[in-house]
């Protein structure tokens, strides 16, 4: 990846690919490693008390994410900052397997798309589960983690004992009812049978305590040296001993906000807009049209009139969508045909390709047919094209009858494959900035006020770095505009 890096088919040209190979395999790596981790460290951190699974959890993630960056650090060293439309006329090169040969004949198998729809899915995955851990993070209260541990150990147990002096207490209001952290003494009964012993620990009430209160205390009956732990709620002393991050009731709670805001939308894009489908046999029900690619186009996908989404003019509106597409010409018809691309480079890249659009007619998804570009090079984009669209083409008989031939080969193009060698410097750092916050959240067990700002000041972190890069993105060349599937 040095700066001088072109896709024209010159002396360089070779060399550059080879730079490039390494970029679908670490691409794919660091999507599907990136989740992965998040959702475990998440799911621990709620659910599991300290234990050796939740270490071996914490580490192992910790590796994957530090695993990711580094990678990510690498390809910044080795020549990032590329602009989508360089990384897609290296992906088209990649999948040209058979230049000039598949102007007569259509294959007879079409790929699947195993890893074309795994980018955005772990996106989607990775964004809210990051701010659910850091939610999680921020509210744990690690108060007396070292002394819940011993006490764990020396089989706590936890009574009703009563408050005998209250110090350095910090309420959230001046009523007796405000919730309160203070420091708080207790006695604790001697295994000698000898005068009771006294244990100071500071707890966070959800009502002011004073001399003579009564709290939940857990402390062992035979080591009463080793100190005690205490609160109003009994579950939340339990809490402590167990070492977990928050109560059951919050991680219930963190969990079904995290479920609403990841699996409902990914749910939903799977089943509506991912171009996902399994490998398919051409056969002679399928329809064809010779077409070349020549740019791209806004297009408006309405209702059409008299149906049900077009009743009146807000049904009609909001059943419309607006489409970046490239516009494929064949047979003077001109058909819009949509992917999970950047349209605009994508466009600049396969303008003046020629091929076959290949679709079933009874393969659809919500509003779209599934359809195949494959390219005479060797090259097969799966996209879709509107219904109505494939619909009135269809009916203007310029169709060609497809001639599967099976020892023709296409290679899948993944034009978003090179997504590592568009990262740069700032992005690196953004990142590098927010994955320290994060460890500190996780290996640090104080509490205090200072793990909501180091929280807060992750997501800052992140925020700001993709705006900055997302209008550096912009800025270059235009590449972020339209969709930024790539």
């Amino acid at each position: 990846m040095n700066s001088e890096w072109t896709m024209d088919k010159s002396a360089h040209g070779a060399v550059d690919v080879v730079d490039f190979q390494p970029c679908p395999r670490c691409g794919r790596f660091v999507a599907a490693a990136v989740p992965i981790a998040l959702v475990a460290l998440t799911a621990t951190w709620l659910f599991l008390g300290a234990s050796p699974v939740r270490t071996a959890v914490l580490w192992c993630s910790l590796a994957l994410l530090a695993s990711c960056l580094v990678i990510l650090g690498a390809s910044v060293v080795r020549g990032g900052g590329r602009c989508r439309r360089e990384t897609y006329r290296w992906a088209v090169q990649a999948a040209s397997v058979t230049p000039g040969r598949g102007e007569g004949t259509v294959p007879w198998q079409l790929n699947g798309t195993r890893w074309l729809s795994a980018r955005i899915a772990g996106a989607m995955v990775a964004v809210p589960t990051l701010l659910a851990l850091w939610v999680t993070l921020a509210a744990a209260d690690a108060r007396g983690t070292g002394t819940s541990a011993l006490l764990a150990e020396a089989d706590a147990v936890i009574e009703q004992r009563r408050v005998v002096k209250v110090e350095n207490e910090a309420a959230e209001g001046s009523s007796r009812f405000a919730a309160a952290t203070s420091d708080l003494t207790v006695l604790l009964p001697s295994p000698t049978g000898g005068r009771d012993m006294p244990a100071t620990f500071q707890a966070a009430t959800k009502r002011r305590l004073s001399v003579g209160s009564e709290l939940y205390v857990a402390y062992a009956p035979t080591h009463p040296e080793l100190g005690a732990i205490g609160d109003d709620q009994r579950e939340d002393v339990e809490r402590q001993l167990d070492g977990r991050a928050v109560q059951f009731g919050d991680a219930w709670t963190i969990a079904g906000f995290w479920a609403l805001a990841t699996l409902g939308p990914l749910i939903y894009w799977w089943r509506k807009e991912s171009v996902r489908r399994p490998p398919r046999t051409v056969g002679a029900d399928w329809k064809a049209l010779r077409v070349s690619v020549t740019g791209t186009v806004q297009h408006t996908d309405a209702p059409p009139a008299g149906s049900p989404e077009a009743a009146d003019e807000k049904k009609r509106r909001d059943n419309t969508r607006i489409l970046r597409c490239l516009v494929l010409e064949g047979r003077d018809q001109k058909m819009p045909f949509h992917s999970q691309m950047a349209g605009d480079p994508a466009g600049a890249v396969l303008t003046g390709a020629q091929g076959w659009l290949l679709w079933h007619p009874g393969r659809r998804r919500g509003r779209d047919v599934l359809a195949e570009l494959v390219g005479d090079d060797g090259w097969q984009l799966p996209g879709a094209v509107p219904v109505q669209v494939a619909e009135q083409v269809a009916e203007t008989d310029v169709m060609d009858a497809p001639h599967p031939d099976p020892e023709r080969r296409v290679r899948l193009l993944d034009l978003g494959a090179g997504w590592l060698a568009t990262a740069s410097a700032l992005l690196l750092a953004g990142i590098a900035v927010a994955l320290g916050c994060l460890t500190v959240l996780l290996l640090v067990s104080d509490s205090g006020a200072w793990r909501v700002w180091t929280a807060v000041g992750g997501v800052l972190v992140l925020l700001v770095t993709f705006t900055v890069y997302g209008v550096s993105r912009l800025d270059g060349g235009g590449d972020a505009a339209g969709s930024d599937r790539g």
